[in-house]
């Protein structure tokens, strides 16, 4: 995301007099080979200076509790429901997610970018993105609803009534998303991780009620999900609530500002999203549901190990505003690389205690899931690897560049996908994911010489960098005077 004075592009003026008007202070550059200037003052002021290992153990204690707690309503689904259930919850789940994702039009990232700059109408920017989620929201049920009765057309009618039913949940999503990128622009990361947390608890609790009461159902169970964003929105609104009540300014120009950088950063959601959830609606598609279920399962198992990663990248975004790109470089190039050992370790425990944790998990129909545990567990570390690393560039501005990458991966995966999973199944759809991912993360490290022009990130670690932690974590637990 760059926040450049200087440079601009014809086409990035209007977005810059439009921001302007709003008060935000913040101007657009997309030109990939353009000279990077210094960017221009972020406000870091907040409630009190926060240590950034701080924030992200924070954020990974909440992320880690959530897979935790996920786990365990994964665990509860399969057994109940064994693969052929299991597959038609995930049917019924899987676009009220993915669609909604789908339609954010790069909105929580335009707020945090926005919220943070010097002289912000923070008021009139969180209640633009309010009314712009609320009617994307709605836009993903209508879109959700029409779509449906195509995409599950070998599903019981049943099934695609209650998909269509759950096309609801698009709002609570689209709104969740923008209520938590608030409180992760006022580093309020309690809140985020919090919610993140409370999310599967909530739904494990209805979970086991179906259970113990002789009902639990793939559509119970899938209510469950759904039913459970409604408290985890509330909590949000909770904390952004002061946010909302001061005095608004033009809530027409924070909207087009919003707009004007999350269209540009859009492809970015874009991309992410089709590279979370286009495997699954692709075997929705085109395999059975008991095929579904199993992977539902093994893609749940695997994806423990986005914890840190995904905690790493979440802090460094807001933490990186306003570095320069040297600066930025050897942050993000730290960041990616202990977040990736760290994984690497977690990955190896996983893959070496698969075939004693499915079956003892998940139960014994899905202990040939082996294989295709360990190939989206390499997946995921490499994925994570990849999301770390491109926040220097959401950071400096640039989500130009970051679509291109991801939308580099997606074009190479979905046709893979296609190719794949009708001769080879369920592995030939986690290899497509694997062989994509790989080629996003060699397109990332290549455009920080081409883009940012600086070194390519050092991805092995060295011995400074345990000694820096080593320290921080001595500051942590060092009881001040």
């Amino acid at each position: 995301m760059n926040t450049e004075l200087s440079a601009q592009p014809p086409e990035a003026a209007e977005d810059a007099a439009e921001a302007t008007a709003a008060g935000l202070n913040s101007t657009y550059v997309d030109d990939p080979g353009a000279t990077l200037p210094v960017p221009a003052p972020i406000d870091h002021a907040g409630p009190r200076k926060r240590s950034a290992l701080l924030n992200v153990m924070q954020s990974a204690g909440g992320r880690a509790l959530f897979v935790l707690v996920n786990a365990a309503t994964g665990i509860l689904t399969a057994r109940a429901l064994h693969p052929s259930g299991r597959g038609e919850m995930a049917a019924m789940g899987v676009w009220p997610n993915f669609l909604p994702n789908l339609m954010t039009l790069g909105l929580p990232s335009a707020l945090i970018y926005h919220f943070r700059r010097p002289g912000a109408h923070r008021t009139t920017l969180l209640r633009a993105a309010l009314l712009l989620g609320l009617i994307l929201g709605l836009l993903s049920t209508v879109v959700g609803d029409a779509a449906m009765p195509f995409w599950l057309d070998h599903y019981p009618a049943r099934v695609i009534h209650l998909a269509q039913l759950f096309m609801l949940n698009g709002t609570i999503v689209l709104l969740i998303g923008v209520a938590r990128a608030a409180c992760e622009a006022k580093e309020d990361f309690f809140a985020s991780s919090l919610s993140l947390a409370l999310t599967p608890l909530v739904t494990l609790l209805l979970l086991s009620a179906f259970l113990l009461a002789g009902g639990l159902t793939p559509t119970t169970a899938c209510l469950s999900y759904v039913v459970a964003g409604t408290p985890i929105l509330l909590f949000l609104f909770s904390r952004i609530v002061p946010d909302l009540r001061g005095r608004a300014a033009s809530l027409l120009a924070s909207s087009r500002a919003l707009l004007g950088y999350g269209v540009r950063s859009y492809g970015v959601d874009l991309c992410g999203t089709l590279a979370l959830y286009a495997d699954q609606a692709l075997v929705v598609r085109l395999l059975e549901p008991a095929a579904m279920g199993v992977y539902a399962v093994a893609l749940s198992l695997s994806r423990t190990l986005s914890v840190l990663q995904t905690a790493v990248a979440s802090v460094l975004f807001p933490k990186a505003l306003g570095l320069r790109p040297a600066e930025l470089l050897e942050l993000t190039s730290r960041a990616a690389r202990l977040s990736l050992i760290f994984s690497m370790l977690a990955g190896t425990l996983v893959g070496l205690l698969g075939p004693i944790l499915l079956p003892l998990l998940y139960g014994r129909d899905y202990r040939h899931a082996v294989t295709l545990l360990n190939i989206l567990i390499a997946e995921a570390i490499v994925t994570g690897a990849t999301l770390v690393l491109t926040q220097a560039h959401m950071a400096l501005g640039r989500p130009g560049a970051v679509t291109l990458i991801q939308s580099s991966g997606i074009a190479f995966s979905i046709p893979l996908l296609l190719l794949l999973i009708p001769r080879f199944g369920l592995v030939g759809a986690s290899s497509a994911l694997l062989i994509a991912s790989f080629l996003r993360l060699l397109l990332t490290l290549a455009s920080f010489p081409v883009l940012l022009r600086v070194g390519v990130p050092r991805l092995v670690p060295v011995k400074q960098d345990f000694v820096q932690l080593h320290g921080q974590l001595q500051r942590l637990t060092t009881p001040r005077a």
